[in-house]
């Protein structure tokens, strides 16, 4: 029956050749298999469905053998589209039946799907005992042996995460009589569908390919007593394991730019906006396109095999163009730390970098102090070495020919892989010696393309970029998300010039913004209302946000700052949170106070024993462990270091949190963040959000440490600014008053006043520079 569809559209395609009588009788049979799907829709439903999957959509599947050969199965899936029966239907092998909402039964369309597929109606609106009779009903076909698959959202994701879990699966297990296995399964893809809820509206837009992917990815079986929060859990862990495999069918960002930039090359749309200089410069997406090949050609006669590049350049049009070009080149980019110091760049360039692209103005700014041995490439000269004839050829060539031709034969990109190496970020966190971080093209498409669905950025937007492209978010989310997906990115080189961003913001009208608590603060001060009043979205990350600089922000600025995630080693967003979305007549709660959101889609988050690496489950606070295709490929030339952080491919943070039964993530402090006193952890990050709280300021005043201590093990040390009016005493005080245990708090004669608090580039505390200051002033004391 399989094969009685596809050969009958086969050969009315080829009609011609056939003659009358032939054709007619083809009719004949085609109005009779109508006729036999109307009469017995089940049995003749079979081939129409696998024609859909196979044109209309294109459908991978993986792990089917975890569906059990025979016996009951509850298949728990998430709920992306109005098709995704369709889908399962297509992926299982076996016989499957649905629980759908009954109120889709007076439509004529659904109703037949429903008898398709036995559909189990459930109608959430009904009594109580109607509920739990539909409830009972579905135990019962599980007792018969029948494989049953329900969607335990109960409704359409509206962000493409999930929602929390209904409990109304552990009420059916609880009364089946037989093991039932719960069969995990995952639909990647599926959001951007017509069917789903992308762009904010169903059905109402094209589909961005045809045949449009889907992958569907089984996991291994739960037991019965498995909860319905810890199922939604596992399934996030399939997720990240269809999106690690999804990882191979993905282009490198550079060659998602040429096909995306060739798409808006007839509309003259904003790219990049460069506002480094007083007269600001905007490139489209045809321009930057165009540029960055011209940019690459000449450089390919400069760098020849060369594997790793510097670029020692500020966040402008000039330092996207290098990145670009490089990335057409094949060249692994090192975007080189101008706020590190002497020794840290030196320490970046050992690693087999020998030449840097920069430019003659800003090394008059900030000289690069790096050995000789290390060629200079200025880009004044590359402007001045490309002709006009490259300039107009490639420009007809980008205007002329379909992207994938650009992509594959103009460039011929075809042989470079996500697997390559994109880039190398220099990063010592904030308590350690420099380590070079890979991340491969897949790290960096993965990630563009999941956060840009979590936070649902639109075409129309502009983002300001004031982090640093040597920054991993500045890289990977400030600077390649824009060009990626097509939005406009405004590029500012320092963050900490607030008047100049807020003008520049109410100047270009900006949308989208990423920062630090540390930043927000310097905005709070320095900038007015109407600077803001255009952005929709703000995001902060690199350090906690404290919820009273979030709300003062608010009061400022009339929008929330959203919390977020990450680190270099994951690519770096981890997980944000987002404004609560209405769509359709729901509210899909997307955020939670306290917390730093729930994980970027196809990423997973587990929370272990720190000591034995045991999953604790949730709710209960362990390190957190995190799994996507967004994990680097490692630390560079050092293999041990790697293997201690990716363990299974699941990259070990350092930092302590949990996870609650929706999804959400709070951090509760960092390992090295806790110092050891009388044999017990004291969590400094906790006693130190304690004391800003106490002082009643959004401002970091202080910040707690901890140096080596004979009689204790460590002592704690509180070094502050001169601004700190509040009395010590007191503060101590209200720790005690608070239930702060005795052995967190601090004694008077641990204050200590400083000049200023030691800061990184990106705003964050520097923590290696705080403890060196602290072992100096403890030292004198």
């Amino acid at each position: 029956m399989y094969s009685i569809s596809p050969g009958l559209f086969g050969i009315i395609a080829n009609s011609s050749q056939l003659e009358w009588l032939d054709l007619f009788a083809i009719c004949a049979a085609f109005l009779l298999y109508l006729f036999g799907l109307i009469l017995f829709p089940r049995f003749f439903a079979q081939p129409l469905i696998w024609l859909l999957t196979h044109t209309i959509y294109r459908v991978r599947i993986f792990d089917r053998d975890k569906v059990p050969a025979e016996g009951p199965a509850l298949i728990v899936c998430n709920h992306v589209s109005y098709v995704d029966w369709l889908f399962v239907w297509a992926a299982c092998p076996r016989k499957v039946r649905f629980v759908g909402w009954a109120g889709f039964a007076k439509y004529r369309l659904i109703s037949w799907v429903f008898q398709i597929t036995n559909t189990i109606p459930i109608d959430m609106r009904a009594s109580p005992k109607a509920i739990l009779r539909t409830l009972d009903s579905i135990a019962e076909a599980l007792d018969a042996g029948e494989v049953i698959c329900i969607f335990p959202e109960a409704t359409l994701t509206r962000t493409g995460t999930m929602l929390p879990f209904h409990r109304g699966m552990e009420r059916i297990l609880k009364n089946t009589k037989r093991d039932v296995p719960i069969i995990p399964t995952f639909l990647s893809q599926v959001w951007g569908s017509i069917f789903s809820y992308r762009t904010g509206k169903l059905f109402w837009k094209l589909p961005e390919q045809i045949p449009y992917p889907v992958m569907v990815t089984f996991g291994s079986a739960l037991p019965k007593t498995t909860p319905a929060a810890e199922v939604r859990r596992v399934l996030e862990e399939v997720s990240a394991e269809a999106a690690i495999r999804e990882q191979a069918y993905l282009l490198p960002p550079h060659r998602c730019f040429v096909r995306r930039a060739c798409k808006f090359r007839f509309l003259n749309k904003p790219c990049i906006i460069d506002t480094s200089t007083p007269v600001h410069r905007t490139l489209s997406f045809g321009k930057t396109l165009v540029a960055s090949i011209c940019l690459s050609r000449w450089l390919k006669t400069k760098l020849g095999n060369e594997i790793y590049v510097g670029i020692w350049l500020p966040s402008s049009a000039g330092c996207a163009l290098a990145n670009v070009a490089l990335g057409l080149l094949g060249k692994t980019t090192v975007n080189l730390n101008y706020t590190a110091g002497k020794e840290a760049n030196l320490s970046s360039a050992r690693h087999g970098m020998k030449a840097v692209l920069t430019s003659r103005k800003f090394l008059e700014k900030i000289p690069l102090e790096l050995d000789d041995s290390i060629e200079r490439i200025f880009l004044e000269d590359g402007v001045k070495a490309i002709s006009k004839y490259q300039q107009i050829s490639t420009f007809l060539k980008v205007v002329l020919l379909p992207g994938w031709v650009v992509d594959l034969f103009v460039l011929r990109l075809g042989k470079q892989s996500v697997k390559d190496q994109a880039t190398v970020i220099f990063s010592s966190g904030t308590t350690g010696q420099p380590k070079g971080i890979v991340l491969s093209h897949g790290n960096i498409t993965s990630e563009v393309s999941s956060f840009c669905q979590r936070v649902g950025f639109i075409t129309s937007d502009r983002f300001l970029g004031v982090l640093p492209i040597f920054h991993s978010f500045g890289y990977t989310v400030t600077f390649w998300a824009p060009l990626v997906s097509g939005f406009s990115v405004v590029f500012y080189p320092d963050p900490r010039q607030a008047r100049e961003i807020g003008e520049i913001c109410r100047k270009h009208r900006c949308t989208l913004l990423a920062s630090t608590a540390t930043f927000l603060r310097l905005y709070i001060r320095r900038t007015e209302k109407a600077d803001f009043a255009t952005l929709r979205i703000i995001v902060c990350g690199a350090e906690k946000l404290p919820p009273t600089l979030a709300e003062e922000f608010h009061k400022t600025f009339d929008i929330w700052p959203q919390e977020g995630y990450g680190c270099t080693e994951l690519s770096p967003v981890v997980s944000v949170n987002i404004a609560d979305v209405a769509l359709g007549g729901l509210t899909q709660q997307n955020q939670r106070i306290g917390s730093i959101g729930q994980p970027i889609p196809g990423v997973a988050a587990r929370i272990v024993n720190p000591d034995t690496y045991e999953s604790l489950g949730l709710n209960k606070e362990g390190m957190l462990l995190i799994k996507g295709p967004n994990v680097m490929l490692g630390y560079l030339n050092q293999p041990e270091m790697t293997a201690k952080v990716i363990r299974d491919g699941w990259y070990v943070t350092g930092d302590m949190g949990k996870i609650d039964d929706d999804g959400f993530i709070y951090i509760t402090g960092r390992i090295s963040r806790f110092a050891k006193i009388g044999g017990e952890m004291v969590p400094l990050e906790k006693v130190e959000e304690e004391m800003l709280n106490i002082v009643g300021t959004a401002d970091r005043l202080l910040a707690l440490t901890a140096i080596p201590d004979e009689r204790k093990g460590e002592r704690l040390m509180v070094l502050h600014l001169s601004s700190l009016q509040a009395n010590k005493k007191e503060i101590l005080t209200k720790l005690s008053e608070k239930g702060i245990p005795n052995l967190w708090i601090p004694g008077e004669r641990d204050f200590f006043q400083i000049e200023e608090l030691p800061v990184l580039g990106t705003g964050k505390l520097d923590l290696k520079k705080l403890k060196d200051l602290a072992l100096e002033i403890g030292k004198k004391s």
